[in-house]
């Protein structure tokens, strides 16, 4: 008899199967990412139902199959983030930032993605956070936790940012350069060091940010598409 892993999950996607039970893919704190069969769960007075809704964290337990499928043994509700549904906005970024990691992780991905994704949520639940806001942080975060890090130490041409200066955002160098025309201020910089150093609720604190995340937050979107 196989023992059942523990550990918490966070439900990345779900299908319909057969007619009560649903395919789960979950990225576990302990395990990576697991493909899971969830019997009976579409049922009325299904127990495990409550703990596979999506945008939330929930203790979970299974059991290995003989393929790539194993078995969710037990589902308990951690904690929901649900105060961001009545924002389409917020809804829509979340369910791509689901995808994206659903896309890019796998079975051997550490803890680091999980904790970034329960971040998130809190970041998306935060209503002192605006959408732009939650962007930039995630930003930020995802390409520092998977190698493809935002250069904010320095320019380009290795430079130091100059407090006066104005930079244009260069994708395929993930860095930005000094010119004269450019959009973005030292502000902008001090801005992006924060959301890479701190949780997404010190964005909330910058006087003037939603302005500053509003300006990026494209630029930003627009190179994590390119990266990833």
């Amino acid at each position: 008899m196989k023992i059942p892993k523990n550990t918490q999950g966070v439900i990345l996607a779900r299908i319909n199967y057969a007619e009560a039970d649903r395919i789960l893919t979950v990225l576990t704190r302990d395990f990576g990412k697991v493909s899971l069969i969830a019997k009976g769960t579409r049922k009325e007075k299904s127990k495990l139902a409550g703990g596979i809704e999506l945008f939330s964290v929930s203790d979970i337990g299974f059991v290995e199959g003989k393929g790539d499928l194993g078995t969710l043994t037990a589902a308990r509700l951690t904690k929901q983030y649900n105060s961001f549904f009545n924002d389409l906005t917020k809804i829509e970024f979340g369910y791509n930032c689901l995808k994206l990691i659903n896309k890019y992780t796998t079975t051997e991905t550490g803890m680091e993605y999980f904790h970034l994704l329960k971040q998130l949520f809190e970041a998306l639940d935060n209503p002192k956070l605006s959408n732009a806001a939650v962007s930039v942080w995630w930003a930020v975060q995802l390409s520092n936790v998977t190698g493809h890090s935002i250069n904010i130490e320095a320019t380009i041409d290795e430079k130091g940012f100059e407090e006066s200066g104005r930079y244009s955002f260069e994708y395929e160098m993930a860095g930005f350069r000094l010119a004269a025309d450019g959009k973005f201020a030292s502000a902008h910089i001090k801005y992006l060091r924060l959301a890479l150093l701190k949780g997404p609720e010190w964005l909330a604190l910058v006087k003037g940010g939603d302005e500053l995340a509003t300006t990026i937050a494209p630029y930003l979107n627009s190179f994590v598409e390119y990266q990833f």
